[in-house]
């Protein structure tokens, strides 16, 4: 009986803690009509780019709509499915997830949708692209946990006579809604990760930890990085990796500049073989 009790107390260490590696790609105005649409050998290679990137659940943004992401997926990502806020725009938000990994438990859908600034007696929308929040599970261990894709304020001032008016503007509004983001993420008592392209290099004032890359950049144009990955109920482990992965087109990268002007932000959280941190 001892004996028994002993192997039964090995095998439950030897039971894996959940694993999980995710991903943010800005796909920059991703679609497959128009002058400018992505050919099939095209999206072949991004779908190529994701596979090797390990992700299991990627936040995708610039996609313009569900028929382009239906098309994308179902030609191009076998095995891969989607949810997202089709908009009728160019710039709409996506997850994606492996369907033998993730499973989706809350379709994603659109937070903060009415949510308004008064920024210098004007009132403004507070997100343009409204944030997108869906609640998954990972299907090996059954652990559930939510994910928020944003895409925040620009930092373009094309069209504005006042520049330095409209940097602050830009940079004032970012702020608000990553505060916003906090208070969201106080609903949640699961694991929660925030990511996305933030459109700035130190997401202050974020009442929640982020990762930064240490090597490469995410907006190789810049030279800097500007695609963030946040938690909130989860602590890091010594295992977790971030990384970048380069994922420009060379035959739609010219005049100096890469497309898609962003890279992929990787973060790796593979479990250890009892669970704790070695």
């Amino acid at each position: 009986m001892a004996i028994t009790l002993g192997i039964m107390a090995l095998l439950i260490l030897a039971e894996p803690s959940w694993s999980l590696t995710i991903a943010t790609f800005n796909m920059e105005y991703f679609s497959i009509s128009g002058p400018r649409g992505y050919s099939r050998s095209e999206r072949s290679l991004l779908a190529q780019k994701i596979e090797a990137s390990g992700a299991e659940i990627v936040a995708l943004q610039e996609i313009e709509g569900d028929e382009t992401m239906r098309t994308f997926v179902s030609e191009d990502l076998p095995g891969w499915s989607y949810g997202g806020n089709d908009t009728q725009g160019k710039q709409d938000l996506y997850f994606i997830w492996k369907t033998d990994k993730i499973r989706s438990i809350k379709t994603p859908r659109p937070r903060m949708v009415d949510e308004r600034i008064n920024w210098k007696g004007s009132i403004h929308k507070l997100f343009q692209r409204p944030p997108l929040e869906g609640t998954f599970e990972e299907i090996t261990t059954g652990t559930t946990f939510s994910a928020i894709n944003v895409h925040l304020q620009s930092l373009g001032t094309r069209g504005n006579e006042n520049r330095l008016e409209a940097v602050a503007t830009n940079n004032g509004i970012r702020q608000a809604q990553i505060l916003s983001l906090g208070v969201l993420s106080e609903g949640h008592d699961d694991p929660l990760f925030i990511l996305g392209d933030f459109n700035t290099t130190e997401p202050t004032p974020a009442p929640f930890p982020t990762l930064k890359l240490e090597e490469g950049h995410s907006y190789d144009d810049l030279q800097c990085t500007i695609d963030h990955i946040g938690y909130v109920n989860i602590s890091p482990e010594s295992n977790w990796k971030l990384k970048e992965l380069e994922t420009s087109i060379p035959e739609r990268s010219r005049a100096g500049r890469q497309h898609p002007d962003h890279d992929m932000v990787i973060l790796s959280m593979p479990s250890f073989p009892d669970g704790s941190d070695l």
